[in-house]
């Protein structure tokens, strides 16, 4: 049930910025670049079921792309969609419409969970990809089947770590025929096989859940919390702006292959408002310092848009027992307070931005700069521009996403020079896209 984006029709705007910035954190008129602590719930401007770890000093991040498997890793979580990147794997014939892989260290090794399907065949059955070496950069990854899954669709599979075991759950079909999808959980004999009983967690059974056909329940996710099991999972067509996020719950001493040891919600634990259409497909991570319990999830970037989608996060917080507290998405428009342990960035509003004149940065190294832009037709996916920036005279490239909203277009740039000067425009030279604000990070 994953789309991804058309790249077909460029349509180009030149915009050219202006602000000296002083040693990163000011301009040649102070007021113009200011430190902030407050930014956009919006971390990567294109992309669906993404999954966030923190390992290490690490962000691991993977998302759909479709067509193979890419990692992204960074120190900052917000500036995740501007970091190091590889493809991990990229069949060449042997599988198609890869979907919603998820990473894990698992006894010593890195494991990354995904949906695939064979030329030919219909329905997607889960896969592991395997690395061995502490690097996930590392090393080779192999491809292989999940064993001891049945021959019926599946999608989705993270695993639930507890002392009385290791657990797999998927979404799938009970049957052989696309009527609904539904939680299901397995023990694990080891990180590629399963046990072949599968057990029954949730099924679409709210009104809220059975929004479009086929009927859905998908993407579940774990996040342990005090002795409550919080089992998160996305419901109603992902095509759909009622698309949002369900709960299970269950005891952490409980008998988990028990479907009576599971509490299901009978209300969303997420879901559209605010201006923000089809919230779901989650993943839970920690802010840098340990502090804060963040939840990492797509939504759609305007009101029927259907697969286009972008990336987005916002903060969890928990009852007595440790379950998840109902949560909304934040407007577009609006600013959250920035994960603690962050780096520290530098804003310059649409106010301060002069077009015409280049931007000086007086500073060696690597930063991440976030250009908020919008493009003014959001209501196809095949209205995509490129900008463009060039920082003495190197080229840096990124594309521009259709969106209602404002989003980041980011980038990582070596800044290698005392006084590095840095342009923004775009491809062709019309102004078909807005901007509000850069960030520096």
């Amino acid at each position: 049930m994953r789309n991804v984006s058309k790249r077909l029709r460029i349509i180009s705007g030149i915009i050219l910025l202006s602000v000296s910035v002083l040693a990163g954190a000011g301009c040649t008129k102070k007021e113009n670049m200011k430190e902030t602590d407050m930014i956009s719930p919006i971390i990567d401007q294109e992309g669906a079921d993404p999954y966030v770890i923190r390992h290490g000093d690490w962000y691991y991040y993977t998302k759909t792309t479709g067509s193979n498997i890419t990692l992204w890793r960074s120190e900052s979580l917000t500036g995740i969609s501007a970091g190091e990147s590889k493809v991990l794997y990229e069949p060449s014939s042997e599988l198609a419409d890869l979907w919603a892989p998820e990473i894990f260290w698992l006894d010593d090794a890195w494991y990354i969970y995904f949906a695939a399907r064979t030329p030919g065949m219909e329905i997607h059955v889960m896969y592991a990809l395997v690395n061995k070496s502490e690097d996930p950069f590392a090393d080779e990854w192999t491809c292989q089947p999940v064993k001891g899954m049945d021959d019926k669709f599946a999608i989705d599979g993270t695993v639930l770590d507890l002392p009385s075991g290791r657990y797999f759950i998927w979404s799938g079909w009970e049957g052989s025929v696309n009527v609904r999808q539904d939680i299901y959980l397995a023990e694990m004999i080891s990180p590629t096989e399963i046990k072949k009983e599968k057990i029954l967690l949730s099924k679409p059974e709210y009104d809220w859940e059975m929004i479009g056909n086929p009927l859905v329940n998908e993407g579940p996710e774990i996040l342990i919390c005090k002795d409550t099991i919080n089992l998160v999972y996305s419901v109603s067509g992902s095509w759909t702006d009622d698309y949002c996020l369900g709960i299970l719950t269950a005891p952490i001493d409980a008998d988990v292959k028990s479907p009576e040891s599971w509490m299901k919600k009978d209300t969303p634990v997420m879901s559209k408002t605010n201006g923000v259409p089809g919230p779901g497909h989650n993943c839970f991570t920690v802010s840098a310092d340990g502090s804060s319990t963040i939840i990492v999830y797509h939504a759609a970037r305007w009101q029927e848009a259907g697969w286009s989608r972008s990336v987005r996060y916002g903060y969890v917080e928990f009852d007595d027992r440790g379950q998840i507290k109902d949560m909304e998405p934040a407007a577009p428009d609006t600013l959250l307070k920035a994960p603690a342990g962050e780096k520290t960035r530098y804003i310059c509003s649409r106010d301060h931005i002069r077009l015409g004149e280049s931007i000086e940065i007086p500073k060696k190294g690597c930063v991440d700069l976030h250009v908020y832009a919008k493009a003014d037709q959001f209501l196809d996916d095949q209205f995509v521009t490129f900008m463009e920036l060039t920082i003495n005279g190197q080229e840096y490239r990124a594309s521009v996403y259709p969106s209602e909203y404002y989003q980041p277009v980011s980038f990582r740039v070596e800044l290698t020079e005392d006084i590095n000067t840095l342009t923004v425009d775009s491809e062709t030279g019309t102004e078909d896209f807005e901007i509000d604000r850069i960030e520096i990070q």
